[in-house]
């Protein structure tokens, strides 16, 4: 079963941040977590990122 994370990254001062990589590694997993997960996505110019995993 896919999960979709998704959001909107921004810095400290709330402006959107693009030009940089968001990963997610799972650190444990388990038959009903995340299993052996790795994902990367690159948010857009508003900050936006979407990824299934």
């Amino acid at each position: 079963m896919a999960v979709k994370i998704s959001g909107v990254l921004k810095d400290g001062t709330g402006k959107p941040v693009e030009n940089c990589t968001i990963q997610l590694k799972a650190r444990r997993t388990s038959s009903t977590v995340v299993v052996n997960t790795v994902a990367s996505e690159n948010p857009d110019e508003a900050g936006r990122y979407s990824m299934d995993v």
